[in-house]
């Protein structure tokens, strides 16, 4: 089983308490590999780093990654001995760790790179056909619901009209979820994404009972 964590549900420890039940309970019967977003604090320190002149997209993105990180440093300790001690840092790592290791959890890997493509790239790599990822708005809408209230949420997509609807910029760069390179990855390989409200860590169980209780989005 591969997962998402948005970086925003490392805000809370008592929501973090939840995740931590729900993987170690899903680790008696799955493997489970997961990828941790940076969130807020990233963003933080993104701007921290350009109000100190650090215009460099490689610098802000190894920024970034490293807050992703220490959000996987979080969970691993919590999860501790299930885990591997460290975040992996490439996916071979990701790979080898995750047959030795009931959970593996990992942050951002490269520059360039966006966690949702982590997810989609270990998903690839050890050949799994359907990813969970806990996303800041919990499923995806026909546009930004923050902005217009006619937003229609969908149990529903295929990966080549949410490409569609992405390009169009109708949802802003942190609703959209997922990143066009993610998507291309999502048809090539054949991968449905269960997108899931990160509030609600417990939602993992009902859509591992073939429930929809966000937006699926099809490999198609």
């Amino acid at each position: 089983m591969v997962l998402k964590i948005t970086g925003k549900a490392f805000t809370s420890s008592d929501l973090l308490a939840r995740y931590v039940e729900v993987i170690r309970t899903l680790s008696k019967t799955h493997k489970i590999v997961v990828v941790t977003g940076g969130g807020e604090i990233a963003r933080r320190y993104i701007e921290m780093a350009r109000g100190i002149n650090i215009s460099s997209n490689y610098w802000l993105d190894e920024i970034g990654i490293w807050v992703s990180r220490l959000n996987a440093l979080l969970l691993i300790g919590a999860l501790s001995p299930l885990t591997y001690p460290t975040p992996p840092r490439t996916l071979e790592d990701i790979i080898r760790v995750a047959v030795l290791y009931p959970v593996t959890v990992t942050g951002g890997l490269i520059p360039g790179q966006s966690t949702a493509l982590v997810l989609l790239q270990v998903a690839e790599a050890l050949e799994v056909s359907r990813v969970y990822y806990f996303s800041a708005i919990g499923r995806v809408y026909t546009k930004d619901p923050t902005k217009h209230p006619d937003a229609q949420p969908l149990s529903e997509i295929t990966a080549t009209e949410l490409k569609r609807i992405i390009e169009q910029k109708v949802l802003p760069g942190d609703y959209a979820l997922i990143d066009l390179h993610a998507l291309e990855l999502v048809t090539r390989s054949n991968i449905e994404v269960q997108v899931l409200d990160y509030k609600e860590p417990e939602l993992l169980f009902e859509a591992l009972r073939g429930q929809n209780p966000g937006t699926r989005i099809l490999p198609r």
